[in-house]
């Protein structure tokens, strides 16, 4: 299968669709599937339209935005920070790429990379400050975001979207509800909004105080 065919993305697909059985292999998922990959990525750039207003440094050097693939990554085509371990064949400007998977450990966000086999965790380069992701893959995804958040050491932007008549809204909404009850301070903000057929809502920091 092709890289587009990633089972993560397909699940998200399958869920959204409300399906429960899907034949992977049929020629009609294949085509389905690809449609609503392109549909997604058009519901991305206008949710990042949305993030945009909310906190402009998501299009910065300085943000990071966590454990996409190259096929729903939205911030490509900007200077944003890209940290995945999934393969991005495409991207021009391979210093604004980090090839690791990330870990909360101790309020700080590492980086584990695999260098000859051994695993190395890693330090967080200090310049970036804001780590942002959207439509997580499982809530282990953002599993100890709101520690990152609590301790002051980094400013996070969790958000969904889709269409609104997406089968697993409900569910997506309820990992940044999860999130929102695990903040201490409410030094945060929350929009939920609908464009037409789009949904899109996050939960980002939003304090005055310097970020470590």
């Amino acid at each position: 299968m092709k890289d587009e065919f990633n089972p993560f993305l397909m699940e998200q697909y399958q869920k959204a669709n409300g399906y429960k059985y899907v034949d992977f292999a049929s020629k009609t998922f294949k085509n389905d599937y690809l449609e609503w990959l392109k549909d997604r990525k058009k519901q991305g750039y206008r949710y990042l339209d949305f993030l945009y207003e909310m906190n402009p440094k998501v299009l910065e050097r300085t943000t990071a935005e966590i454990g996409k693939t190259e096929f729903d990554t939205l911030t490509e085509p900007f200077d944003t920070t890209i940290i995945s371990h999934f393969e991005f064949k495409n991207i021009a400007d391979k210093t604004r790429l980090i090839p690791a998977f990330v870990k909360v450990v101790d309020e700080e966000l590492l980086l584990q990379i695999l260098p000859q086999g051994k695993v190395k965790l890693v330090f967080l380069p200090k310049k970036i400050n804001l780590l942002m992701t959207e439509n997580p893959y499982t809530p282990y995804s953002i599993s100890n975001w709101d520690t990152l958040h609590n301790s002051g050491n980094y400013d996070i932007i969790v958000g969904v979207y889709g269409s609104i008549y997406d089968k697993d809204i409900k569910e997506k909404l309820n990992l940044l509800k999860n999130i929102r009850e695990k903040i201490l301070f409410g030094d945060y903000k929350y929009n939920l909004n609908t464009d037409n057929d789009i949904y899109y809502a996050a939960i980002a920091s939003d304090r005055k105080q310097k970020i470590k």
